[in-house]
């Protein structure tokens, strides 16, 4: 049967945003005079752990560094700000195949999801830097952090949104780019096409239906293999 569904889910599957996101945590840690500097190959293990706060805490923990709740939650308001504000000055393209998956799965009736768990600020910037090649009326259900109790990979963003688009999990295909992600989409009963990023290429997507570096094939077209899981 023809999937019914399609499901974006972290932002980086739709847009390239783990270095700017990287570079924005360095400089909030810089400001706030703690001498962690990320690379790419630690933000990439760092990815592996879904949530920024939860990142930050993590880390904390690990390296006695005694910062409150409080500090946490601000240093990472202070990351959004930073990568939300270049996201918008360099309006930063999608992906590769991102709007012609959009527009197909429009074209069959489809319903189209974010099922994002970053936070809201992080959301509205990518549609204000996609400009006019991306609207949030393309979706007919978009979730954030503060639409689940969970974060991924946990199955709960998905589970949430396949009860308010109505279908059934066998019926739906995801987007996602982190192996943590996937394995929240699978937990949830989800098909899942993974596409990395620059950063998250190294991970072990197992979990993935298939793996992709783009959604198109060399000829620019959609790739025929994410087709065939539409359908």
């Amino acid at each position: 049967m023809p999937k019914t569904a399609l499901m974006f889910g972290s932002i980086g599957s739709i847009m390239e945003t783990s270095d700017v996101q990287r570079r924005a945590y360095n400089q909030a840690l810089a400001e706030a005079g703690l001498a962690w500097e990320w690379s790419r190959d630690v933000y990439a293990e760092l990815l592996n752990q879904s949530g920024g706060q939860e990142r930050l805490s993590m880390l904390a923990a690990a390296t006695s560094a005694g910062l409150s709740p409080a500090q946490i939650e601000q240093i990472h308001a202070r990351k959004t700000q930073i990568a939300c504000a270049e996201l918008v000055a360099r309006r930063i393209s999608l992906r590769p195949g991102v709007a012609q998956l959009i527009s197909l799965a429009k074209d069959r009736r489809m319903k189209v999801a974010f099922v994002t768990t970053t936070y809201q600020p992080n959301v509205d910037a990518i549609f204000v830097a996609a400009g006019e090649s991306l609207a949030k009326t393309d979706f007919d259900y978009i979730a954030s952090r503060s639409s689940v109790v969970h974060g991924k990979p946990h199955p709960e963003a998905y589970l949430m949104a396949l009860g308010r688009l109505g279908v059934a999990p066998a019926d739906a295909l995801a987007i996602e780019d982190t192996a943590v992600s996937v394995m929240s989409a699978k937990r949830a009963g989800v098909q899942v096409v993974a596409t990395p990023g620059d950063i998250t290429a190294g991970q072990d997507f197992w979990q993935a239906d298939l793996v992709a570096s783009s959604l198109l094939a060399d000829g620019g077209t959609l790739d025929a293999r994410v087709l065939a899981l539409l359908d």
